[in-house]
């Protein structure tokens, strides 16, 4: 099938389009051929014209403008999917980026269930993902080491904090408080990355301030504005002489980060960059290995980002960016609009596609959009190309309700409204779950959520407290901070109040007293007062526990002892709730933090984690909790940035008056200049040319006006915009937004002569009155069905067939497992070799101190009985590496793929994984004697994409640690493991063809265990992980409980139906 070439020609047509018409752009839609090639039918059939001819556009860049509610996604995916299934492009030769690790899941699991076969996944990444990516397969070329450490931006503060008196810091180094400007000096540092400024940049212009300032001095102009001049050419001075100790401090900073092997996260995609843009060869293997590039949202892409996808796509040109001006909203993290307004410019062959079919809102909805935005004209797409964007109503409603404005007294009268809308809806019929209220700032939650509350209605917000917030997080956290600081009151009171305790509250309150009046710790006067009582000496012996063990085990084997001494998770399995599952998965999340932050620590120990954590809290560190489940029957509370690609039947913007929506803008202390690509203007302005306009704050009107005009198209068939005249603690009258009259086409006139609402007294006697009467929510327990096609790794596969419970708490609920020595012990030998490979792969094989110190960086001095065993495990891993080393470079042979990402189609579904070593030898005229082993059972393969020679001998390896050193026991487990087999399948999908033999290489022993693939084995494995799929699916999670595999089973404590012997470790 060749590419149709799209027909050039014909002009813009007139602005102003109705509703009805069909939008026409710079370069005709290319003919729709009235039959498609059988294989692509699925992809494009259903696809409206413009989203047809974006799919289907063969080589050269595209520029697809995408309204909201266009399909955008569904474009971008099918697109992927055309490129491999019409066979120009294998799927590793195309590169999707996007801003999110939420939008790159989403993407990549829509192109699986359109790809219906085994081939090398399509990579589709953030930009700081593939930036991280490039950098780590070119650690070598930048000096560093391949296990790269990324920086929070806490951890970036708490970095110039210790450094802080080597940064060269003058203005910003008040000796009052030395570290109060380092929070802003860190996002400025950041600010600048993003725009690809380095502190040469930075230098240059502060020299370029004083050279003006100068300048100034010197001219003798109107002898009236001297003192006016003089005053300014002071204020230059200074901003320069700011600026050249800013860079200063970048130069140091950045010399601190290389001297310790660390980035932050804006060099994964400034180094990135800089690595394209100086070594040529670099270059070319990033445009020879993503010959397509396709990038959503490309309206939110920086300076540097765009930068950066126009290195690599220079090479072929091929090049598809979708987004939508209109909805630029994050120019404050440095989004550059002029990328996606500038490339046709850029690209003058550009191909134009325009999506204006609206398959979300009602045509009243997209009518007050089209009319608000058109108030940023002409700094728009539509004007400045010559394209037409009026979006068409594809699905209409019933009954096209018009766009409701209500304004009210107070924010909670507004409030109050709210809820009982809602209340009135869901007693209609409506799900709780469709109604959204959108907000310019999270701050404006606190009426609506109270109102909610005051109607029983359920409501979720991800703007909610943080990670450490959370009350299940707060208990584990307080006893942590006990074990730290046994004598700190504040800990040990929160855990006694928790009423899994049973301490009684009159007792607590007592003792609270007694240590004040007598100036004891709470911990003495709880002991005192609770003698008698059997729950707080009960309490305070296992808090004993835990703050011996503080002092002998590391950080998360103290967290997961008190999470048992607790009840918590016992407690939370037993409930089976979704929002028992919600707090299991926010613990996990803390478990997650701990083992990364305790990593940094010198000796992880809890004192020195809790210090470490309440250093990172100051610096304005608190990780996001998980997300709530989307399927909860709750209101969502949003902020508008937040709700950004969402959707919802029924949405309520209130809030809308002057000051918060549009925002007033607040400068931060320490803003990177308009001149460096910043969004402030920094500079003073000159008084020899007063009065020019202020076009920096122009486009701040523009963004806000698009971020209105984002929030009115989240909802699809009912819209209610609302303004209060006070807040509730206010005096000042407020005004209706500029937003509302511009979107309704009102004046302002008009909209201040809207009624308002009965007085406030009638308001109050009207809350007497119950609002309408919710139904009950179901119940839901927490074993849902999974929907498919599903995603399943070897590890989840072998967690199902073991017992379906235990695939349910490590798969669903993710419930954090103490550390365990021989897991710490296999990932680090593995990270050895990993490391031994990709040296091997470029003709370096590391030398046996690179290997040692890859052992350190990824071990973890956690799970092992005591110090003498992690000091004997340690010295069998330089052992075991040692001889590993040996015998590779004495064989000489080079693996074809090592740590090779796979995945195919199995049944529908997805299988993913990883293949540790894959060799393939070019076998000798007559050398094989045994056909290459085939099986009957599958259909997954429809093309390969992996190449293979006419007549090879393949065998995958998989390391293990561990094992007897027996070479018969090897060979059954060879046999027996399915991992192998699901090896041999997937490679059976990408390339056509099963491999000659599996292996299993035992790194303590140097034993290779070597098998010739049985078909039989295969066609059993592939029963298995169907098997393992349909029950999934059918939600089936009942235990199946066994004495052997429960006695070794990590959950057996929280496994009610577990046959393991009591007192029995796992």
């Amino acid at each position: 099938m060749t590419p149709r070439a799209p027909q050039r020609g014909g002009k813009p047509s007139d602005r102003g389009l109705r509703n009805e018409q069909v939008p026409v752009w710079g370069g005709l839609l290319p003919p729709r051929p009235t039959e498609v090639d059988p294989d692509l039918a699925g992809l494009v059939n259903d696809l409206n014209d413009e989203q047809y001819a974006a799919v289907t556009h063969g080589e050269g860049p595209l520029l697809v403008v995408a309204g909201a509610g266009t399909g955008k996604t569904q474009v971008i995916t099918r697109r992927i999917a055309w490129l491999i299934a019409s066979q120009r492009a294998l799927p590793e030769e195309i590169l999707a980026l996007t801003f999110t690790d939420r939008a790159a899941e989403e993407m990549q699991a829509r192109v699986d269930r359109l790809v219906p076969y085994g081939y090398a996944t399509t990579p589709i990444k953030t930009f700081h993902a593939w930036g991280d990516e490039l950098l780590r397969e070119n650690a070598h070329r930048l000096g560093i080491a391949g296990d790269l450490r990324v920086l929070g931006r806490a951890e970036v503060v708490l970095l110039l904090r210790e450094h802080v008196f080597e940064l060269g810091l003058k203005r910003f180094l008040p000796l009052g408080n030395p570290t109060s400007f380092l929070g802003d000096i860190a996002a400025y540092f950041s600010r600048a990355k993003d725009e690809g400024v380095d502190a040469e940049g930075v230098a240059a212009f502060g020299q370029s301030l004083i050279d003006q300032a100068k300048a100034a001095r010197s001219d003798q102009g109107d002898p009236a504005k001297a003192q006016e001049l003089n005053e300014y050419a002071d204020a230059l001075q200074r901003l320069g002489e700011e600026h050249g100790e800013l860079a200063s401090a970048f130069r140091t900073y950045r010399s601190i980060l290389a001297t310790r092997g660390l980035l932050d996260f804006g060099d994964q995609v400034f180094l990135a960059h800089e690595l394209l843009k100086n070594d040529p060869l670099v270059l070319a293997r990033a445009r020879d290995r993503h010959r397509w590039i396709l990038v959503d949202e490309y309206q939110d892409t920086n300076r540097l980002q765009g930068s950066l996808v126009d290195r690599i796509a220079s090479g072929s040109r091929n090049l598809t960016a979708v987004g939508d001006d209109d909805q630029s909203i994050y120019r404050f993290r440095g989004a550059a609009l002029g990328n996606i307004l500038g490339f046709v410019d850029r690209y003058p062959d550009t191909t134009k596609v325009v999506l204006t079919k609206n398959y979300r809102s009602t045509a009243p909805i997209l009518r007050a959009a089209r009319t608000l935005i058109r108030f940023n004209d002409p700094e728009r797409l539509e004007v400045k190309i010559g394209i037409s964007k009026d979006l068409v109503a594809v699905l209409g409603a019933p009954t096209d309700e018009p766009v409701a404005f209500r304004r009210f007294r107070t924010t909670a009268d507004e409030a109050d409204w709210i809820a009982h809308e809602i209340a009135a809806s869901v007693a209609s019929g409506r799900a709780v779950r469709d109604h959204a209220v959108l907000l310019r700032a999270h701050v404006d939650a606190g009426e609506v959520t109270r109102s909610l509350n005051m109607a029983q209605i359920a409501w979720r917000s991800s703007g909610a407290a943080g990670l450490y917030g959370r009350p299940e997080v707060r208990l584990l956290l307080a006893g942590l901070r006990h074990a730290a600081d046994p004598e700190a009151p504040a800990p040990l009171f929160l855990i006694a109040a928790d009423p899994r305790f049973h301490v009684p509250p009159t007792l607590l309150a007592t003792a609270v007293g007694t240590a004040r009046r007598t100036h004891v710790s709470l911990r003495t006067a709880l002991a005192e007062t609770g003698a008698g009582n059997t729950a707080t000496t009960e309490l305070l012996g296992r808090l004993a526990e835990i703050v011996t063990e503080s002092t002998e085990r590391t950080s998360g084997e103290v967290l997961y002892r008190w999470l048992r001494e607790s009840g918590l998770l016992a407690e939370l399995t037993r409930e089976a709730t979704p929002e028992a599952d919600e707090q299991i998965r926010n613990i996990g999340r803390l478990f997650d933090v701990v083992r990364s932050r305790s990593r940094l620590l010198e000796l992880d120990r809890v004192p020195f984690l809790i210090q470490y954590l309440e250093e990172l809290g100051e610096a304005g560190d608190d990780p996001s909790a998980v997300d709530v489940d989307p399927d909860l029957d709750a209101v969502s509370i949003l902020t508008i940035h937040q709700a950004k690609g969402l959707e919802f039947p029924i949405v309520f913007a209130p809030n809308l008056v002057e000051g918060r929506f549009p925002a007033r803008g607040r400068a931060a202390p320490l803003t990177l200049a308009a001149e460096l690509g910043g969004t402030e203007q920094v500079v003073p302005e000159d008084p020899r040319t007063p009065d020019q306009p202020n076009l920096l704050d122009e486009e701040a009107l523009r963004e806000e006006r698009r971020l209105a005009y984002v929030a009115i198209t989240r909802a699809r068939t009912r819209l209610y915009l609302s303004a209060a005249e006070r807040a509730v603690s206010g005096v000042r009258a407020r005004k209706v937004s500029r937003f509302v009259a511009e979107a309704l086409d009102l004046s302002r006139a008009q909209l201040e002569e809207s009624p308002l609402p009965e007085e406030a007294g009638d308001r109050i006697a009207g809350l007497a009155v119950a609002p309408p009467r919710l139904p009950a929510l179901a119940a839901r327990g927490a074993l849902t069905t999974d929907q498919g096609p599903l995603t399943l790794s070897f590890t989840a596969i072998e967690a199902y067939l073991a017992c379906p419970l235990r695939y349910h708490y490590q798969q669903r609920l993710r419930i954090p497992l103490p550390p365990h020595h021989a897991a710490i012990y296999g990932s680090a030998l593995h990270a050895a070799v990993a490391e031994f490979h990709r040296g091997q792969m470029r003709g370096e094989p590391p030398a046996i101190d690179a290997l040692e110190a890859a052992i350190d960086r990824s071990w973890q001095s956690a799970g092992f009985i005591s110090r003498a065993h992690e000091a004997a495990r340690r010295s069998a891993a330089s052992e075991a590496i040692s001889k590993f080393r040996a015998i590779e470079m004495a064989d000489g042979a080079r693996p074809a793929y090592v740590e090779k990402d796979f995945t195919f189609d199995l049944g529908g579904h997805r299988i993913r994984g990883r293949w540790d070593r894959v060799d393939v030898r070019q076998l000798a005229a007559g050398e094989r004697t045994t056909p290459i082993p085939e099986i009957t059972s599958t259909g997954d393969v429809v093309r390969p994409t992996l190449p293979l020679g006419e007549d090879e001998w393949v065998e995958i390896s998989d390391y293990k640690t561990g094992g007897r050193d027996d070479e018969e026991h090897g060979i059954k487990r060879a046999k027996e493991a399915l991992q192998l087999q699901l090896y041999a399948l997937a490679w059976r999908a990408t390339t056509g063809r099963l491999p000659d033999a599996v292996s299993l290489r035992f790194l303590d022993t140097s034993r290779v265990a070597t098998v010739p693939v049985e078909p039989k084995r295969i066609e059993k494995a592939h029963g298995q992980i169907l098997a393992v799929a349909n029950g999934i699916l059918a939600g089936n999670m009942e235990p199946t409980p066994e004495l052997m595999t429960c006695t070794y089973c990590s959950y057996r404590e929280l496994c009610p139906a577990s046959k393991a012997p009591a007192g029995r470790p796992a």
